[in-house]
């Protein structure tokens, strides 16, 4: 993306911290001007950079960023640290804050909002938008969406080429929706959402019942609802609940190819990695994060503030919060095969290993 240029002081005057030189001198921002963010090894003299983790504070010496984002803590042992082991110090300017790695999230949200191409208002040509739909005016509706009867578009909204929206669907204020995401009959999304390209929002939940060897489908009415602020990653599926409704809370993060799987209900500002699946009739807290590729069973509680480390499969409810792992160490793939077989044998073992407290005793 090529960005807007404009003045550190003004960056400066709209998310505050102050600036610092490395070497003492005073840093005057008003004749800077920068035109993007980048890391530290790639940044020229018209851009900004950040120092997230103090382990790469090295890159400082070599680094032609114009500034930096630096933790205000830590700026005192840093600038000493490369005096002690280095002899010299960085030209380029300190911008102190108190988390560098959150400033770069809010100033690079700033600048892709001022620079990224914003289509006109109003509904494209070739979109099929059913007569008693209500699209705001301002909302943008691209080339083959189709938009179904009685659904609601909010204020600042785009619709992106080849959406479906489905009947009786509500989509808040200024929420966004990638190119060819699908989102099912009487599904509502919130305001300020982001909805990536490919995601499917209220596809049957997964729901049969066996009659004698064959599978009798169950019909899933209920709804997918999603609050405001929520973030779904690319070819994402949120499936409608059988009779009550799938619930994605406020401020809920789903990664890439993510399964929530009917009637889960996802508690504010959760978190998700790619590639995890979530079974039906799940609840997920409050304040919680699940890694990449791990699942997480049916009809189960995870309470709030919850981690779950990637690849973990969580089979039973969880009563209280914390951290949990459960990964079977990596190995050579002739010692696994030598533990599956001890795994495979720990039942047998413990019986005889019961037998022979009995017998001493």
């Amino acid at each position: 993306m090529n960005f807007i240029e404009t003045k550190l002081s003004a960056l400066l005057d709209q998310f505050g911290g102050r600036l610092a030189s490395f070497g003492g001198e005073p840093a005057l921002p008003d004749d800077i001007r920068l035109a993007g963010i980048q890391p530290l090894e790639n940044a020229g003299a018209t851009h900004l950079g950040f120092l997230a983790n103090p382990k790469f504070r090295d890159q400082l010496l070599s680094s032609k960023a114009a500034v930096v984002l630096v933790r205000e803590s830590q700026f005192e042992s840093l600038c000493q640290y490369l005096k002690d082991s280095t002899g010299s110090v960085p030209t380029t300017l300190a911008w102190l804050v108190n988390d560098p790695y959150l400033y770069y999230a809010k100033v690079q949200q700033w600048w892709v909002a001022n620079s990224e191409f914003k289509p006109a208002p109003g509904i494209h040509p070739r979109a099929v938008v059913d007569p008693s739909a209500t699209i705001a005016s301002s909302a943008t509706i691209a080339a083959n969406c189709v938009i179904g009867a009685n659904t609601r578009v909010g204020e600042g909204s785009r619709i992106e080429a080849g959406v479906v929206l489905g009947s009786h669907v509500e989509v808040g204020a200024n929420t966004r929706i990638y190119p060819n995401a699908t989102v099912y009959d009487e599904c509502k999304i919130g305001s300020n959402c982001v909805v990536h390209a490919g995601v499917v929002i209220g596809a049957d939940g997964f729901g049969f019942a066996n009659e004698k060897g064959t599978w009798v489908k169950i019909p899933q009415v209920g709804r997918v609802l999603i609050a405001d602020h929520v973030e779904i990653g690319a070819n994402t599926t949120i499936d409608r609940g059988a009779l009550d409704d799938t619930l994605i809370g406020f401020g809920v993060k789903l990664d890439n190819q993510i399964q929530i799987a009917h009637n889960v209900t996802v508690g504010e500002h959760s978190a998700m990695a790619g590639c995890v699946g979530i079974a039906g009739s799940t609840s997920i807290g409050a304040r919680c994060t699940v890694g990449g590729a791990a699942m997480v069973f049916g009809h189960l509680n995870i309470p709030d503030g919850t981690h779950v480390s990637g690849a973990s499969v969580v089979m039973s409810s969880i009563k209280e919060p914390g951290a949990f792992t459960g990964i079977f160490p990596l190995q050579e793939h002739k010692d696994w095969e030598k533990t599956a077989v001890t795994l495979k044998q720990l039942l047998k073992l413990r019986g005889e290993v019961r037998e022979l407290k009995n017998k001493l005793k």
